[in-house]
């Protein structure tokens, strides 16, 4: 079991995932990289907004993984997975060139009583903390 570093864009989102209404979290990318093939069932993934501390984790329910992506397949994605993932069009429209996609099943939301400093100092949106 692994634990990552998920950032978000907007500590909505991060308020959306621990409040249990975001249960999908889609990262798209153009080439090869964290959470892509570096994720598994039951890591931990903790949450923090762009500019803010780690205010929670959730685990990971299940994964999938989308590589040769093309504009049908992105379409076929959202359709079949963005009610959960929550994501306005504009997010969609963003990843159209998108060749590879992560979609990740999250559970058991948690909200931490006390946030944690970020230890990561990069511009990484997605990193591997241990395992």
């Amino acid at each position: 079991m692994s634990t990552h570093l998920a950032v978000f864009s907007s500590p909505k989102t991060v308020e959306q995932v621990l409040g249990g209404k975001k249960t999908i979290e889609i990262r798209f990318s153009q080439t090869r990289q964290e959470p892509y093939q570096s994720v598994a069932r039951g890591d931990i993934v903790l949450l923090k907004g762009s500019h803010g501390l780690i205010t929670g984790q959730a685990e990971i329910d299940n994964v999938l993984f989308f590589s040769n992506l093309d504009a049908g397949k992105i379409a076929r994605l959202r359709q079949e997975y963005g009610r959960e993932a929550i994501q306005p069009d504009k997010y969609w429209q963003s990843k159209a060139r998108s060749k590879y996609a992560t979609v990740i099943f999250l559970r058991r939301p948690d909200r931490f009583i006390t946030p944690l400093k970020n230890l990561k100092r990069d511009q990484r949106p997605w990193a591997r903390i241990t395992g």
